[in-house]
């Protein structure tokens, strides 16, 4: 998955991401409710990615370690559902035209 810092006042139209593989992801929903992003986090068929650094340094994250980043998604989302002004989380969803589904959260300091 290649860096893309996003800033989702500023998307417009369409947003497609290429991953590794050669599979493209468009953009579906921005600022996905807390309780959407749990449950996406806990299904194992859709990917989680985790934009460390603003969004500037995206990694897959692997199903073990779901359940600890849920922990500190959770008590720090600044979505919807979440505490809007001060939390360290943002989360979005894309999907494939296969309908498989990312979940691509946003972790800023």
């Amino acid at each position: 998955m290649q860096a893309f810092p996003m800033n989702p006042d500023r998307l417009e139209g369409p947003v497609l991401l290429l991953d590794d593989a050669g599979a493209a992801w468009q953009l579906r929903k921005k600022r996905v409710d807390l309780r959407a992003v749990r449950r996406l986090m806990k299904d194992p068929a859709s990917i989680v990615v985790l934009g460390e650094s603003g969004g500037t340094r995206p990694r897959l994250v692997v199903d073990g370690e779901r359940p600890m980043l849920w922990g500190m998604v959770k008590d720090d989302y600044k979505g919807p559902g979440g505490s809007r002004t001060a939390g360290r989380y943002l989360a979005h969803e894309f999907r494939t035209h296969a309908d498989r589904r990312m979940l691509y959260l946003e972790e800023h300091c």
